[in-house]
């Protein structure tokens, strides 16, 4: 199951029940008017927030699917399985619009870009890619990672990605060149979660040495 809270009060608002495996990953529509899910079911979910009723069912995978994306004007919905590609649907129809393949792994994160022009996909294969959403095609590669990625995410501007890998570390990275910008360094284990804050300047990372961490983006 998913489930949402309230914030204010930490009390339940809707559960979302119609998985029939782990639950894996949720994210929220622009809008806030519905939820998507990932499951190890083989299936990704979007759901009605206000009733908790299933919208759609994403299912062509086969496999555990683990990271899933809402496009910016929740016209469409991305997904990334324990398969090797990424695959992008129509939300309201249900249809497999594009296939993205390139990883030589599993992937295990997706997101949009803020302009949803551009995808992004993380691959245990120890890469990032970075796509064109209209033609598949494969923009740029960020390599160095020392193991696979568990997550990525776009800067607020969409000019840097970030990546947490199972090498311990989150990397910044420079969207135009693909080159490095800096190395967060410090969690005791894989780094499986990442995100910017709304204004860009500070990190957040997640690792499964149970701890948060908190950074500033320009020092480090």
């Amino acid at each position: 199951t998913a489930r949402m809270w309230d914030i204010e009060t930490g009390m339940e608002i809707q559960l979302f029940s119609g998985h029939i495996a782990r639950v894996w990953s949720a994210a929220f529509s622009e809008d806030e008017k519905r939820i998507l899910t990932s499951s190890y079911d083989g299936t990704a979910k979007i759901w009605d927030v206000s009733n908790g009723k299933t919208l759609q069912t994403f299912a062509d995978h086969n496999v555990m699917v683990h990271g899933v994306a809402i496009s910016p004007d929740g016209t469409r919905v991305l997904t990334g399985s324990w398969g090797i590609t990424a695959n992008l649907w129509d939300t309201v129809s249900g249809v497999m619009l594009q296939s993205f393949v390139g990883h030589r792994h599993w992937v295990l994160s997706v997101a949009f870009s803020p302009d949803g022009t551009r995808i992004l996909t993380g691959s245990w294969d120890g890469t990032a890619k970075l796509w064109d959403i209209e033609t598949g095609r494969i923009l740029m590669t960020f390599t160095g990672h020392e193991s696979g990625l568990y997550s990525t995410a776009f800067s607020p501007d969409g000019a840097m990605i970030l990546t947490g890998s199972a090498d311990g570390t989150a990397r910044l990275w420079d969207c135009n060149t693909g080159l490095p910008i800096r190395t967060f360094s410090g969690h005791a284990g894989c780094v499986s979660a990442v995100n910017f804050s709304p204004d860009g300047s500070m990190i957040l990372t997640g690792g499964e040495d149970t701890t948060v961490k908190l950074w500033d983006r320009e020092t480090g």
